[in-house]
């Protein structure tokens, strides 16, 4: 949790935060495509010490094979690579043996609230499409995934916006027939048609959070957003969040409780996979059942 000093260096920023939101949502930059990087797979542990590469190289090797993530070769750095594979082991760990939901036509629905640059639109879609398939399976099921960012016009080093690289990982993963798309939009106000699956990966619950990754205040309506979301599923689907801490899931939890989910599973989100490993040490997984 932020102490005291923390929360009020956070709300002295909360002025030139507002602002340089507006400014981006007014300009909306962009430079066009991006250029996605490639990696080799066997560049993908070089961070880690020799006598661990191995075993990582084995599970990511395994996740590729089952959800064929050959793809992410030509399309992903080192990194982001393995950002995904990450997301797709939580993934799995969180959903268990269940079994996808799908509509009638066997087709996944699904929309993923708050979804930056979209790094792990791979994971997320192919997870959709393979998970609870045998591995080298060749039917995948289709899907039709949306990433929602608000603030999509903030400018990285190489000067495109996170818009800009969100899109190309967006068309990078619309693979197996399926279509991932990406728009700027506030999700809390963006009416769907009935999803199967609604994805909210570490969503602003308070301020300091907002304030922290420089989202404006005026803009952070958690409850709001996660009635959406909930509205937003099809009796049965399925609501999966991810957050930062313990104390963060709680927040999330009462939120929810008046709300038609009940929360059918729980895991660490803590991963080995990514560099920063620490970091996830505390995040919780949580997936969620929409009921009548």
């Amino acid at each position: 949790m932020p102490t005291v000093m923390q929360n009020g260096l956070a709300l002295l920023r909360a002025p030139a935060i507002e602002i340089g939101f507006a400014l981006r949502s007014l300009l909306r930059w962009s430079r066009g495509t991006p250029a996605l990087a490639a990696s080799l797979k066997t560049d993908l542990f070089e961070w880690v010490e020799a006598s661990r590469r191995a075993e990582l190289q084995d599970r990511a090797d395994a996740l590729r094979l089952r959800y064929d993530l050959a793809h992410l070769d030509q399309t992903a750095a080192p990194d982001v690579h393995c950002r995904n594979l990450a997301r797709l082991e939580q993934l799995e760990a969180l959903a268990g043996g269940r079994s996808m939901p799908c509509g009638p036509d066997s087709v996944v629905r699904a929309a993923d609230f708050g979804c930056g640059d979209f790094h792990y639109a791979a994971a997320l879609a192919q997870w959709l499409a393979r998970h609870g398939q045998a591995p080298g399976d060749q039917l995948a099921r289709k899907v039709v995934l949306r990433g929602l960012e608000l603030d999509g016009h903030g400018i990285y080093r190489d000067g495109h916006s996170r818009a800009d690289h969100a899109r190309a990982r967006a068309a990078a993963a619309s693979t197996d027939g399926g279509t991932v798309r990406f728009e700027v939009a506030d999700a809390a106000h963006v009416r769907l048609p009935q999803q199967d699956v609604v994805s909210l990966f570490f969503p602003f619950l308070t301020a300091y959070a907002s304030l922290s990754w420089g989202t404006p205040l005026s803009r952070l309506r958690p409850r709001r957003l996660l009635e959406r979301a909930v509205l937003s599923l099809r009796p049965g689907g399925w609501l999966v969040v991810a957050n930062q801490t313990a104390q963060e899931h709680l927040l999330l939890t009462r939120c929810l409780t008046d709300m038609p989910v009940v929360r059918i599973a729980r895991t660490s989100f803590a991963t080995d996979l990514v560099p920063d490993a620490q970091q996830t040490e505390s995040q919780i997984g949580s997936l969620w059942l929409r009921q009548e």
